[in-house]
């Protein structure tokens, strides 16, 4: 029975941590706007390890995907595979945009952060 219940926490653990990107910009505004949220933009590119820290270790944490489920819809750009919106810039990856449901930033980040300090950035913008 123990291992059972073991099972079903991991798994449970396992399913909490899957955060839901938007497919594009404009449909991270337009979920944004539908659902009274702000967005996270993570500009980065292929073989960063800053942008490999945030996906694989910040993006997995429980804490931060339960927060940015509340109060945002996230959204991943590829430098140099998607098309970036005006306003976005970047001087390295990953670099981090919050906006409000209509586009209009309110913070930006540039670089990768430790799980505690993307938390509190989460907090600083949030609607």
């Amino acid at each position: 029975m123990s291992k059972i219940i073991t099972v079903l926490l991991l798994l449970a653990n396992f399913a909490y941590a899957d955060l839901k990107w938007a497919s594009s910009y404009d449909t991270a505004l337009a979920q944004a706007k539908k659902e009274k949220k702000n967005v996270v933009v993570m500009l980065s590119r292929e073989n960063c390890p800053a942008c490999e820290y945030m996906s694989d270790i910040v993006f997995e944490e429980k804490m931060v995907v339960s927060e940015v489920a509340k109060f945002y819809v996230p959204v991943h750009i590829d430098i140099h595979k998607d098309f970036i919106p005006d306003g976005l810039g970047y001087m390295g990856t990953p670099t981090f945009h919050f906006l409000d449901a209509n586009g209009k930033k309110v913070g930006r980040y540039d670089g990768a952060a430790n799980i505690p300090s993307f938390m509190g950035l989460l907090n600083k913008y949030k609607k």
